[in-house]
């Protein structure tokens, strides 16, 4: 390990090499990255063995591993994370992960569940007074580096000299980046959407190249904020399409599908402008648009190395399958997998529009709130790559009511602030 000498103290180059107790939690509180000294002088036992996000939640783990027998003061130890909180998550009463521990320690854990959000620095640091009682060191600085992606927690004894430390801090690409790569693989509950442009290989030739690849950037610029307003994950897909990935958040069982529904509704009202915009500009009769797949399942994810910065992954068939489904698209349409949409609220599915074409008679008959499976699409039957999807069942969703389906949204919080 490659250490930077400071007059005072020393550190490492890359803070996942720290060699004092540290890990990182998402915004849901669950554990991303630790390290060894993390977990053995806090929680007593393996930590990144655990294969499925739910099982890492912070607050979980301190109440069923041997944190209580490892701190002198296993209260302070937990009112000393409590303003990091700065409500990501719901308080303890509503907070479905730890419905497990029991009425009195969620009901304690409530008592000192802070009221107010505390302001606080990107980079902040407190003296702590309670010690691990299998540290030599009679006392710690929590330090908390506070980034879009998570929150880093280090336990510093306070013998050490804080500032070459707070000086590394301030490098946050760098830090996210080590912490990124780093981070524990874990299985996790996800909707996935992929989008092709249609005719691609054709606009391509259309255009010269400059043009071409101003295309393709201003798209992809125009989507970004939908992308971003609904919470998903970017991942690596060839050709001119795009992956993202929606994950599944605790207690709620269908509200990542329901982002991924949303933000495809969403992207094909921006294609629509696009395509208006480049007619206009081009005088062609090109029609840009999007073929839009969209599955659900539950994958292994984690961050891949990348000469830029690292990129977000899923290992399994969802993301395959979702591929596949995109393909059984055309003219700009949306086809979703029965599995996905079959599993959300009624209510909901009141305001989407969605069922599949019937060749009867020699003309094609829209049946609505019906599926089929790939193999039985009458414009599937001659398409080679879809054969790995022949009897998966799917359709095509025409509409979707957004502000309808969001204001049962709003209804249903308000019936069940835990959904």
């Amino acid at each position: 390990m490659t250490i930077r000498t400071s007059s005072q103290t020393t550190i490492p180059e890359a803070i996942t090499q720290i060699a004092y107790p540290a890990y990182m939690v998402n915004r849901q509180w669950d554990i991303e990255w630790i390290n060894p000294q993390a977990e053995a002088l806090i929680f007593g036992q393996p930590i990144r063995s655990l294969r499925n996000i739910e099982e890492r939640h912070f607050f979980s783990l301190a109440f069923t591993t041997k944190t209580r027998d490892l701190v002198t003061d296993f209260e302070g130890f937990i009112k000393s994370h409590l303003p990091l909180v700065q409500g990501d998550i719901p308080p303890p009463s509503r907070n479905p992960l730890l419905v497990p521990l029991g009425v009195d320690s969620v009901s304690w854990l409530g008592r000192i569940w802070p009221d107010e959000t505390e302001a606080l620095p990107q980079i902040n640091y407190r003296e702590e007074r309670f010690r691990f009682k299998q540290s030599p060191f009679e006392g710690y600085y929590r330090v908390a580096a506070m980034f879009r992606e998570g929150i880093l927690i280090m336990w510093i004894p306070t013998v050490v000299n804080l500032a070459p430390l707070l000086d590394l801090l301030t490098g946050r690409r760098n830090i996210i980046t080590d912490l990124l790569i780093n981070k524990l693989p874990a299985l996790h509950a996800m909707a996935v959407l992929v989008a092709d442009l249609q005719n691609s290989v054709k606009i391509s030739a259309d255009l010269p190249p400059e043009e071409y690849f101003e295309l393709i950037t201003a798209m992809w610029a125009r989507l970004e904020k939908p992308f971003h307003d609904y919470g998903c994950y970017s991942g690596k897909h060839v050709g001119d399409g795009v992956v993202q990935f929606f994950l599944a958040k605790p207690g709620n069982a269908f509200g990542h599908s329901i982002n991924a529904l949303l933000c495809a509704d969403t992207i094909q009202r921006c294609m629509v402008d696009i395509n208006r915009e480049w007619k206009r500009k081009k005088q062609w009769l090109n029609e840009l648009v999007l073929n839009i797949g969209i599955h659900e399942g539950r994958e292994w994810i984690g961050y891949i190395p990348s000469a830029s910065s690292p990129e977000f992954t899923a290992l399994g068939d969802t993301v395959n399958v979702t591929a596949r489904v995109s393909g059984v698209g055309r003219d700009g349409s949306l086809w979703v997998s029965k599995h996905l949409l079959s599993a959300l609220p009624s209510q909901i599915l009141e305001h989407v529009e969605y069922g599949v074409y019937r060749s009867m008679e020699g003309r094609d008959l829209f049946i609505p709130k019906t599926y089929s499976r790939v193999v039985d699409l009458p414009h599937c039957e001659r398409i080679p790559k879809l054969a790995d999807i022949a009897n998966l069942s799917v359709t095509e969703v025409i509409r979707i009511d957004q502000p309808a389906v969001q204001a049962v949204l709003r209804s249903m919080v308000a019936e069940d602030p835990q959904s």
